[in-house]
Parts: structure tokens; sequence; C-alpha cells
């Protein structure tokens, strides 16, 4: 009897029950991730337990802890905003947010490498639940979010906690955690998770219209009234609001600008002849979305280390996007016949809707004065990678004969990536 109380009540499986349940792939992801980040590390001697030496993050957080809002000095290595004749970090300040708690307990010194791997696996574990949730299968899982995480780009920028990388790496991830839960109904937390991502890349703010879409269509709502939703879900825009309140303030705290977080006081913005943003820049930096490598004497392609190369050739996810994207146009009523009315809605809306924001979130990162500087690939567009993956999940083709041409992208993307990754860091050149 005592067994079969066991077996009736969920709640009293033992951790090796829970551990069983887990379905493999989320090990075999994990596993395959963690293996791509250790090929860097072994390479760049970047290990996991590494002080980090752009630690940007870590010195704001231990500033606030004593008490002040600005260094107290200056760090010629980092980009530091000096105003007033004090001197701040310059970028969205979540990441310091998170590091809080750690800089209580070690300082400056915090353990930015282990919690940029530990925030990118949790990326693949969304990943996968984001499949299953659209999908209503793991077959596949592990192709399309190890294209997405394990042979793309992403792996430059979630190795280490590089300031300049790691809120890429957090707002990648938070992306992905708020399309998962607007796909769950739950909007107050896809909101506070997207908030929680503009407080690493603001840009991530022009992709609140996809998660309404993706939760409205998910709710089935027949007859919507925009005034009736406000009276019942009005609670879901507090956290979010919060959010977005803190970072307004502090930027008011410390630039008198509710929008300014720091980089317009930069240096090399303060004197740019057009600022930190420009229609101008966007015309320029456009190219960069496309360059190819150039050809040494002896044969050998030369990737660019400055501001970007072609973006197909660092995360071949962008190929598979396009070709599935295409696809479904040409196959539309095949692919939505077994579809509910409200499916077919949001497939509908987001095929428009999707690359309409893309496009917006690339104008608005071209239009940046530089495209990431020095750094291996093109990993501003990282940005847009989560975003791009709900949209190759849900058209995906039925046919799985058409999944396959994903494994060679995989292998091609991991290999480029980690070489690309281990050459940069290393500044090796040939």
């Amino acid at each position: 009897m005592r067994e079969k109380n066991k077996a009736d009540n969920p709640s009293s499986k033992s951790f090796m029950d829970y551990v069983r349940s887990i379905n493999p792939v989320y090990y075999y992801l994990l596993f395959s991730l963690f293996a791509v980040v250790l090929l860097v590390h072994m390479f760049t001697g970047q290990w996991i337990n590494t002080p980090n030496t752009y630690n940007s993050f870590a010195l704001q957080a231990k500033s606030w802890l004593e008490g002040r809002l600005d260094l107290g000095e200056n760090y010629s290595y980092l980009e530091i905003a000096e105003y007033n004749g004090k001197y701040f970090i310059s970028f969205p300040p979540f990441v310091s947010y998170v590091l809080l708690p750690f800089a209580i307990i070690f300082g400056e010194r915090t353990p930015d490498n282990l919690i940029a791997v530990i925030c990118y696996l949790v990326a693949a574990v969304y990943a996968v639940k984001l499949f299953r949730k659209i999908r209503g299968t793991y077959n596949n899982a592990f192709i399309f979010a190890f294209l997405l995480l394990g042979a793309s780009n992403v792996i430059f920028c979630s190795v280490n906690g590089w300031v300049w990388l790691i809120a890429q790496n957090f707002a990648f991830t938070l992306s992905l955690m708020s399309i998962y839960y607007a796909t769950c109904g739950k909007l107050g937390l896809s909101l506070s998770f997207l908030a929680c991502a503009v407080g690493c890349r603001p840009f991530q703010i022009v992709y609140i219209p996809l998660l309404l879409v993706i939760y409205f269509c998910g709710t089935n709502t027949k007859n919507f009234s925009f005034v009736k939703f406000v009276k019942e879900k009005w609670t879901c825009a507090i956290a979010p609001f919060l959010i977005g309140l803190s970072y307004m303030i502090l930027n008011y705290m410390r630039f008198d600008n509710v929008f300014e977080f720091g980089h317009n006081y930069l240096p090399e913005f303060v004197e740019a002849e057009n600022g930190q943003f420009s229609f101008r820049y966007a015309l320029q930096n456009l190219p960069s979305l496309f360059r190819l490598p150039a050809k040494a004497d002896n044969g050998a392609l030369v990737f660019p280390s400055f501001n970007g190369v072609a973006v197909w050739l660092v995360s071949p996810i962008v190929i598979t996007f396009i070709i599935y994207f295409v696809y479904s146009i040409v196959k539309r009523k095949k692919l939505e016949e077994e579809l509910t009315p409200s499916f077919k809605k949001r497939n509908s809306i987001v095929r428009i809707l999707l690359p309409c924001l893309m496009i917006l979130h690339i104008f608005f990162i071209i239009s940046h004065k530089t495209m990431g500087g020095w750094h291996w690939g093109n990993r501003y567009i990282n940005d847009v990678l989560p975003f791009m993956f709900y949209g190759l999940l849900l058209f995906l083709p039925k046919k799985e004969s058409l999944y396959k041409f994903n494994i060679p992208l995989c292998v091609y993307g991991a290999c480029i990536n980690v070489l690309g990754a281990v050459i940069t860091y290393n500044n090796w050149s040939f």
C-alpha cells in the first residue's frame, strides 16, 4: 500500500525519479553545448573560473553596494562614460542587477564566466521547451536548438563574461524566455522577461507587438475587447513597468535623462559628428551584413575582425529561416489545414509582422556608429535570432525529410564558430 501511495503522489517522487522523467534531448543538448564551450576554453584559456578582466557590471554592482552610482575612478580599458566630472558604466544596467548578490560575496571578482555559461545553457533549455510547445513533440528538437545555439555566432558571446558580450548573452536568453511564456499564455511573465532583456539590449523592445499577438492568438479569444482586456490583465503590466521604471530612475539620477544610459557620453560618440546613432551610419553599415571574407595570397579566406561579416556565414540558421519562410508562403494552405482558426490567424499575422519587426530591429542596429567593433562574426545580429527561431518553428514543413539539410549546417556552424572564436580571442592572424 505504501508503494502504491508513493506512486500516486507526484510530490513523493525522488530526485532520481524526476531526473529520469526529463526527456533525454535536454541532456544531449546541454552536454553538446558545454562541449562546444569547453573547446573554446581549452584553446583560449578562458576557463569558467578565470577572472573577468572586462568586468564593468561587477564594478558597477560593487559601487552601488558602497552607496554611490559612479565608479569613483576611471578605467581606461573599459568603455566609461564621463558626466559632470564623474565616471559611470555606459551600458544598460540589468546585468548589474543580477550580479548584486554575487558582488556582496565576491566584490568586483564575481564569477562572470560561470554565470555567462549558465545563462547560455538556460537558453538551451528554453529553446527545447519552445520547440516542444509549438511543434508538440521532441522529435528533431535537438537539431534546431543546436542550430540556434551551437552552430551560430551566439557561441562567441557566450563563453565569457566580458561586458560587451554578457549583456547580449543575457538578452538572448531572456528573449527566448519571453517568447516561451507568451506561447504558454503567461503574459505577465512574458513581458517581464522582455523588460529584463531591454535592460540588456534596449532594441529588444520592438518585439512587444509580437508577444501580444502570440498571447492573444494562443488564448483563442473570439470576441476581443480592449476595455475588457485592460480590466482583466492590467496587473500583467505591473512588473514590466516597475522594471522599466527602475532603468529610468537610474538613468535620471546618473545622467539627468530617463532615456540616457551613458553611451552618448563615451569619448568616441561625444566627438563624433553624427553622434551615436544616425541614418548615415545605416548606409555605411548595411554592407557589413553581406560582407564576404577576403582572399589571402595563399588562397585562404580572411574573415574581418571588425564590424562584421555576412550573417549567414556565421549563423546558418538565417539560411534555414529564409528557406522555411518562403516554403510556408508557397505551401500555406497545406501547412495550416490541421491548425485551429486561432492558430491560422496567428500564423497569418506573424508571417507579416515578424519580418517587419526584424527589419526594423536590424535598421536600428545598423544605424549605430559601429557594428560591434572588434569581434568574431556579426554579433549584433544575435539579438534577432531568438525571434527568428520562433518564426522558424512556426513555419517548419510537415515533411521531416526537409529537416535533414540542417545537419550539415549544424556541423559547419559549430566548426566555423569554434574556430573563429578561438582565432579571434587569441588574436591569431594568417
